[in-house]
């Protein structure tokens, strides 16, 4: 069996992180706007931190993976 393309594991390793981080801000937006019973400070936290996380993460994973130049 051949060996997977890396890029391809890559890929989506960065899409499951921006996934997990939009998930984090959905639930944090719902404990804020008390649909789901947690104190609020929790939600402002899983929200700062998704949004903060779906905008870095992907960045910082791409060029660390980033091909060095020639």
């Amino acid at each position: 069996m051949a060996e997977p393309d890396p890029a391809a594991r890559r890929f989506w390793i960065i899409q499951l992180a921006r996934f997990g981080a939009a998930i984090m801000v959905v639930f944090g937006a719902l404990i804020i706007g008390r649909l789901i019973d947690v104190p609020q400070a929790v939600g402002y936290v899983l929200l700062v931190i998704g949004a903060v996380e779906f905008f870095l993460v992907p960045n910082l994973l791409a060029r660390k993976w980033r091909s060095p130049k020639s």
